[in-house]
């Protein structure tokens, strides 16, 4: 089934085993449940395939069976269609929107974790003092937010943003930062949690908007080259993952 939709859909570059278009799947359908965004009939339930569309622009619908194999998931996948037969036909989910950032709040950073467990991604920090390796994370974090360089980002069931660091020339804010670094929105401070690679965190990205074109250039290009050689864990947590 997910071949099928992978095959439907307007081309993308879905990770080895459509591991990103499963990730998708399973947020937007949640979405659409979690919204009322379903129809149903026939013993059946149906629901877009999130925002993905084809080639002609025609939405893509999934239907749902309850599922009577004791112990298993309580419904699972049945058809993949762009011209689905149902009574009814859903409508696609709302993402939702991140908590607003508020401005002038202070950047709140787990620098254990940042700086000592994943060294290896600022090696350039090495002989940096700690101090000067927090200030320049966190001047990074607020030159990219006041440019509106950030991005919506899906992590552990709700919305949040990933900031572009460009901590070493900012000449071509096209071209890939340093590193992003996934923040956390709290009323009066951003968590800053780790640090990651430029392209680890495309799946949650993916997730979080209606079309890949959506995504900047430098994240797109990133995950072309990095795509095959990606894991569904990475997909998954790309925060728990440790650089190779």
């Amino acid at each position: 089934m997910l071949e099928k939709l992978a095959a439907t859909a307007l081309p993308e570059n879905w990770g080895q085993n459509n591991h990103v278009l499963k990730k998708y799947l399973a947020v937007q359908v949640a979405w659409s449940i979690e919204q009322g965004q379903y129809t149903e009939g026939e013993g059946q339930f149906y629901v877009t395939a999130g925002h993905l569309q084809t080639r002609y622009g025609t939405p893509i619908y999934l239907a749902f069976e309850r599922n009577r194999n004791p112990g298993r998931e309580p419904f699972y996948l049945v058809a993949v269609e762009a011209n689905m037969s149902a009574p009814r036909l859903p409508v696609p989910p709302e993402i939702p929107a991140p908590n607003a950032i508020p401005s002038g709040v202070e950047i709140v950073m787990m620098h254990d974790h940042i700086l000592d467990d994943n060294s290896d991604r600022v090696p350039f920090f090495a002989e940096t003092p700690r101090v000067a390796q927090m200030c320049a994370v966190s001047g990074a974090i607020q030159w990219s937010l006041n440019r509106n360089l950030h991005l919506p980002y899906w992590y552990f069931g709700q919305m949040s943003y990933v900031v572009p660091l460009y901590l070493s020339s900012r000449e071509d804010i096209t071209l890939a930062p340093d590193l992003i670094a996934p923040i956390q929105v709290n009323p009066g401070s951003l968590l800053v949690r780790t640090v990651l690679k430029p392209v680890m965190p495309f799946g949650n990205a993916r997730v979080a908007v209606q079309r890949h074109d959506q995504l900047p250039h430098w994240l797109l290009q990133a995950w072309k080259e990095h795509a095959v050689n990606a894991t569904e864990d990475e997909i998954e947590n790309p925060e728990s993952v440790r650089s190779a």
